[in-house]
């Protein structure tokens, strides 16, 4: 089979036309990673890379690799590398193998040459069937005086030149009735442990006569024979194979490569397609807030940090049990929160300086508000949930997998090959409407899709991706919902926008203290009752129940009873009732009556009888409470303490400065300065479209390509136009922001040609030329981590 190069390959690029070049690109999305080809023959070298090539190879389905395995065994043969030939050894009609191949074809990963053979990019011998190497490489590869011990044990001549040898030999054993002959002919145990060896894809374990100890005494061992005679060649590892024409001899000439054009049945089940959205939306919505919640969070106190630079159990435990959730959901919201650049580590103090040696750096002092911070206080929530769900698509990291398979697989495409596998899987296999009713019968359709990854890692990585699926809203319900279906084709941010459009933005308040929403709450709606409620239940319906500790909460954040009836009012979907209203009231008048004052502390009251009250109040006797005026007590215990047990013996004071102002516990606002910086868009560079990409290669691909700087000349050449980290990401052809003539661009694919930078802006959606002389370079999230 002729394994086509690079040029073969840029010869049919340049004959596609646009349609049929954007079918390439979407078949092999690798060939659109940043920085983006920008032409034809960037493109023809990054498809016929070897990393390129594997990468195709690892997502290709079952019957894509038993088809490139048999287009490879045909050349191996010697026999022309033709659809009809590659049918008959899978077994199949051609018609059946025939759009495989032309799948094959639209990835690039075969060709039709002049004379209407198919080539490939390299050899993928076949899977899982257990054929040695074609007995002329074996040959080609072995000292002349073995060779020539084998041609005297197989009664051959074994004169002449090197060449004029393998070819006899060849001729021997790739003649299946010879070979036949001469294993029939063998002793019988020898026989009957060539036709095992045959028969199960197995090696003989073997050891040469010169493999030390193993053969001492110079004993025979099986094997011997079928060695000699070139039936079995050794190898250093302890084994002996058998040639490929010798295995497809003792087989048969009925026996055929294994094909399964077909994937496994799935079970399913009707599911209600109006709960599974609306389950999909109150779980993003969810998610949304959980981030939020971990932005405001980080606002006031840094997340802590482990040595290792990731959030602790501890931490993630500690987190779970105050917002009520499972901890795997508050895992999922930091790490999207790091993706997204929505949270950063804070940079580290300076290192302590002393005599003797140079100590290590200190570690950073936790997780801080990240440079995408403000674009997403003020993006809305489909933005908000539409880079949550992205960053996720795109990254090679599993939270919620197992721990140590997790820290097998690292950062690794496998995961993100089998997360976009099971999401197509419930979106084009699974029809509307019905759902899977056991996730593990997953495992084996994407066995069948992703045939190259172990079934123990599918087992592990399958439950972890449909986990975090899940919790982002694209599955419910063991079923797709309309963002898991929108995903995979590419509507996303259509679909977000219509789903979260129905999130309710009221809610029906009750007599009994209650607040229910029958549907996804929006999350403003959803931030309102939880800085003033419990959160109860959460799902179809949510639910919050008001408490004076809830009401009190509230207040000590800084509302007042009048803003927060009118807050609850404008969202109550039926009017506030009397009940809430009165417990407003009555936690307003005793709130802030006692003020705690830290010194080690101070308890002040405008009011002397309440102060006496408390002195002789027997429960608080623990504090010891010690008149310094009237109107102001000491406590040797702390200002935390006295707050709880005041709070628990019926008081509601609230903390003051020394001044006597109310200390206000909510998070900063956001400066207003924060709204003038990038919006959310500007967090994640959007994905290459490739219909838009081959517009522009086409359009190119008459112009004679600009050999561009190369990085370090580049570098150099914009050095002084910002920070360098900034400017070595953008002439590696990552993001970066560039300020030109007042404006500011998020560009990428960047190149340098004399004094002209020419890239990729996400701005103005097309590429731009901007003069190095007049740029401004900043550094952006994505490039930040």
């Amino acid at each position: 089979m002729p394994v086509h190069d690079v040029d073969a390959l840029l010869t049919h690029l340049g004959s596609l036309d646009e349609e049929r070049l954007a079918a390439v690109l979407r078949r092999r999305p690798g060939a659109l990673s940043l920085p983006w080809p920008a032409d034809l023959a960037e493109l023809a070298v990054r498809l016929g890379g070897r990393e390129s090539i594997a990468a195709a190879y690892m997502r290709l389905p079952r019957p894509h690799i038993e088809v490139l395995g048999a287009l490879t065994l045909v050349e191996q043969l010697g026999l022309p590398v033709t659809a009809a030939g590659v049918s008959t050894w899978l077994g199949s009609d051609p018609e059946v193998v025939q759009p495989f191949l032309d799948d094959l074809h639209e990835r690039a990963l075969t060709l039709v040459t002049g004379g209407g053979e198919i080539s490939t990019p390299a050899q993928f011998p076949p899977v899982g069937v257990g054929l040695g190497p074609p007995v002329r490489v074996l040959l080609e590869e072995t000292a002349v005086a073995v060779l020539r011990g084998v041609a005297a044990a197989l009664q051959l001549r074994g004169d002449g030149a090197r060449t004029v040898l393998v070819d006899r030999l060849a001729a021997v054993f790739r003649d299946p009735a010879a070979v036949r002959t001469l294993v029939d002919g063998a002793p019988p145990r020898e026989r009957e442990l060539l036709i095992a060896c045959a028969e199960q894809d197995a090696a003989l374990e073997y050891f040469p006569p010169h493999f030390g100890s193993h053969r001492a005494g110079g004993r025979e061992q099986p094997g011997d024979w079928a060695v000699a005679r070139g039936v079995l060649w050794p190898s250093y590892d302890g084994a002996a194979y058998m040639p490929l024409e010798v295995s497809l001899a003792l087989r048969g000439t009925g026996w055929r490569l294994p094909f399964h054009p077909e994937p496994p049945l799935l079970a399913d089940h009707p599911v209600p397609a109006e709960h599974v959205d609306a389950e999909a939306a109150a779980r993003l919505l969810r998610m949304i807030e959980r981030v939020t919640e971990l932005v405001d969070t980080a606002a006031t106190d840094p997340i802590p940090l482990i040595k290792s630079g990731a959030v602790g159990v501890r931490t993630l435990r500690t987190v779970a049990k105050t917002w009520d959730v499972e901890v795997d959901e508050v895992r999922l919201a930091v790490e999207l929160a790091r993706s997204t650049g929505v949270l950063a580590p804070a940079p580290p103090p300076p290192p302590a300086k002393g005599r003797g040696r140079t100590r290590p750096p200190p570690p950073s002092p936790g997780l801080i508000p990240g440079l995408a911070a403000p674009g997403w206080r003020a993006a809305d929530a489909a933005t908000r949930g539409r880079v949550l769900i992205e960053s996720w698509w795109r990254s090679d990291r599993s939270v919620l997998m197992e721990a140590g398979m997790g820290a097998e697989l690292g950062e690794s495409a496998v995961y993100r090959h089998l997360r976009h596998e099971l999401i197509d899987v419930y979106a084009t296999v699974v029809t509307p409407g019905r759902g899977v009713a056991d996730i593990e019968e997953l495992a084996g359709l994407l066995g069948w899709r992703a045939p190259l990854i172990g079934e123990d890692i599918i087992g592990d990585a399958l439950t972890a991706a449909a986990g975090e699926g899940e919790l982002l809203g694209l599955l419910a319900l063991g079923a797709a919902t309309a963002l898991g279906r929108a995903l995979p084709a590419g509507t996303l941010t259509s679909v977000m926008a219509e789903l979260l459009s129905g999130a309710h933005t009221s809610a029906v308040i009750g007599a009994d203290l209650t607040a229910v929403v029958l549907g996804p709450p929006a999350t403003d709606l959803s931030r309102l009752l939880d800085s003033v409620a419990d959160r109860e239940s959460s799902g179809a319906a949510t639910t919050w129940r008001f408490t004076p500790a809830s009401i009190r909460a509230a207040f000590d954040r800084g509302s007042t009873a009048p803003d927060l009836i009118g807050e609850l009012a404008s969202i109550a979907a039926a009017g506030l009732p009397q009940a809430l209203e009165y417990l407003i009231g009555d936690v307003a008048r005793t709130h802030g009556q006692l003020g705690v004052i830290e010194l080690g502390c101070a308890v002040v009251a405008d009011d002397p009888t309440l102060l006496r009250e408390l002195v002789g109040n027997r429960k608080l006797g623990r504090l010891g409470l010690a008149t310094l005026a009237p109107t102001v007590l000491a406590s040797r215990t702390g200002p935390d303490t006295m707050l709880s047990a005041l709070r628990a013996a019926g008081y509601a004071p609230v903390v003051r400065e020394v001044d006597g102002s109310v200390l206000i516990s909510a998070p900063p606002n956001t400066d207003p300065a924060d709204l003038d910086r990038p919006d959310l868009d500007a967090i994640g560079v959007p994905a290459a479209d490739p219909d838009r990409h081959a517009r522009h290669l086409t359009a190119t691909a008459t112009a004679a390509p600009s050999e561009p700087a190369g990085q370090f000349p580049s570098f150099a050449a914009l050095r002084g136009r910002g920070q360098p980290e900034a400017i070595w990401e953008l002439v590696a052809g990552q993001p970066a922001h560039l300020t030109h003539d007042g404006r500011t661009h998020l560009v990428h694919s960047a190149r340098l040609h004399g004094n002209t930078l020419t890239a990729w802006s996400t701005t103005t959606q097309r590429y731009e030329d901007f003069p190095v002389a007049h740029l401004a370079i900043s550094g952006h999230p994505a490039a930040a981590r």
